[in-house]
Formats: C-alpha cells, structure tokens, sequence
C-alpha cells in the first residue's frame, strides 16, 4: 500500500477515526461508565428499584435512548413477564462513530435474547416523532436516557406528565454538561429522588 493511498484512507475515514480517539479520550478523563453510555452500581441499584416500583402498574416500561441496550436489557431482566420494554432510539449518536445501520445492527445483537422472546420491543424513531404517534397503554415507567438538552427533556417530561404516567425518571441528573438538571428542577419544583445521576418522580 503506497502513501498516497494510506493518506486517502485516512482521509476517508477521518470521521470514524476522530470519534475512536474522542472515545479513548472520554474513557480515560471520565471512565468507562460515562463514557460508553452505562450506569455505576449504584446508578444500576435506582434502575432496579424504579422498575420494581412500576410493576404495580399495568403499562409497558418506556426507555428514550437505547444506545447499546445496557440498560434495557437490566429494566427487561427486572420487568415482570407481562410487562414489555419498549426503547426508543432513532441511532444518531454513538460513542464509536458507527453508523446508524451498524449502531442499530450492534444494538440488536446485544438485545437478540430480549427481543426474540418479545421482552423488549425496539422502536427506530426520534423521541419527538414517537411520542406525537403513540397511543398505547400508559406507561408504567418512562426512563429519559436519550437527547439530554434542557428543551427535549423539559418536552419529554411533560408529555409523560400529561399521559399521568405514575413513574418519570431518566439519567444524568447534576450533570453540568447537560440540560438534564435545569428540565428536571423546572417541571419538579418540589425535588425528585436520586441516587448518582439517576433521577425520579413517583407520582
């Protein structure tokens, strides 16, 4: 391979190659969790409980923001067997650059189990799109994990709110990277329960 054609590869992978040393770089400044799109234990622990207080409700457990399926697939192992998670997620970011075909080809190997045995339903849609068509049950859970700027969350909660979905939570609370706080702090004036950056509503 001659130089000229390593430097029109390098070129024309310019994209994924920046997004493989912004990943490297996230990993080493703010560890693994944050970087690659999961939660500390104790963040897991939240998880767990939210989703143990929503089987007393009869709705399915709605997660905006699938990434990789970490998460979904730990509300899916909680939820009870008639109880579905459907996650939402139109593939537009990752922390590898992939492209959306490959990101959502990936994510739907993770969750193969899951999806086969119809305990998880993957919906490819952007949050706004899916909650201006959705007609469903209401949801016993709604888990905000997805776009973290102050006007989607803000937009996110209330649609939850006027659905009276009895459970609203999401992820990066007192993140100062993000809107998430702000949304949150806005639509709750009253405060929410945490533990790390995972947050909640019970109604």
């Amino acid at each position: 391979m001659n130089t000229f054609t390593k430097l029109f590869q390098l070129f024309r992978h310019q994209r994924v190659l920046r997004a493989a040393l912004s990943t490297q770089l996230s990993i080493l400044e703010e560890g693994e969790n944050f970087a690659l799109g999961g939660l500390t234990e104790v963040e897991e622990e939240a998880v767990v409980l939210l989703v143990r207080k929503a089987q007393r409700y009869p709705g399915p457990l709605i997660e905006f923001g699938t990434l990789f399926g970490i998460t979904t697939k730990l509300m899916a192992s909680v939820a009870t067997s008639s109880q579905k998670v459907v996650t939402v997620d139109n593939f537009c970011w990752n922390p590898f650059g992939l492209t959306p075909e490959l990101h959502e080809i990936f994510t739907r190997k993770i969750l193969r189990f899951e999806l086969e045995s119809e305990r998880v339903e993957l919906i490819v849609s952007g949050s706004q799109e899916f909650r201006a068509s959705y007609d469903g049950m209401v949801p016993a859970l709604v888990f905000l994990d997805a776009d973290h700027s102050y006007d989607a969350v803000k937009d996110e909660i209330k649609w939850a709110k006027a659905l009276g979905v009895p459970l609203i939570a999401g992820n990066d609370y007192r993140n100062e990277r993000f809107g998430v706080t702000r949304a949150v702090d806005e639509e709750f004036p009253d405060g929410v329960e945490f533990r790390g950056m995972v947050w909640w509503k019970q109604a």
